[in-house]
Parts: C-alpha cells; sequence; structure tokens
C-alpha cells in the first residue's frame, strides 16, 4: 500500500521520481508475503522507480520473489521513423 500521497508525475525529473517513491510504500497490517512470490503489474514503466520500490519494500518483508510485468514502456524521447518527420 502506498503510504504517503503521490506527487503528480508529469512535474518531475527522472531522478526526482525515485526520490518521491522511496520508502512511500508498505506491507499493509497484518499482510504478509513470508517465502511467496509475488508478481507486480504496472499498466505504463516510465523510469522503474515505483516497480522498485514496491520490490524493495516486498523483499524486505520477506517475499521470496518479486517479479514485475509492465504492458508499456514510455519512452523520453521517442526516434523518428524512417519518412516520417
Amino acid at each position: 500500500m502506498r503510504g504517503r500521497p503521490r506527487p503528480e508525475k508529469h512535474l518531475l525529473r527522472t531522478e526526482e521520481r525515485s526520490e518521491a517513491v522511496r520508502g512511500a510504500f508498505a506491507i499493509r497490517e497484518g499482510g504478509r508475503v513470508d517465502n511467496l512470490r509475488v508478481l507486480l503489474l504496472d499498466d505504463v514503466m516510465r523510469t522503474g522507480a515505483t516497480l522498485d520500490a514496491c520490490a524493495r519494500t516486498l523483499r524486505e518483508a520477506a517475499a521470496k520473489s518479486v517479479i514485475g510485468l509492465t504492458v508499456a514502456r514510455a519512452v523520453r524521447h521517442a526516434i523518428p521513423v524512417a519518412g516520417e518527420s
């Protein structure tokens, strides 16, 4: 669960995104992940900071393994396709 509010991501630089989510997540009271394999799902990965912060929290709570799966990856500077301007 998120332990503190999320800042507007579109206003943050890459370095600031990592700092904004560091320590922002916690296991719910009574929640147990001891020796479990956990799959994290994210719709769009930008910097990976949120997945990293969540995975760290789960591993610190004794999860056996954590795998992240995303549907899309946002790119900062798209490379133009040949013939397009």
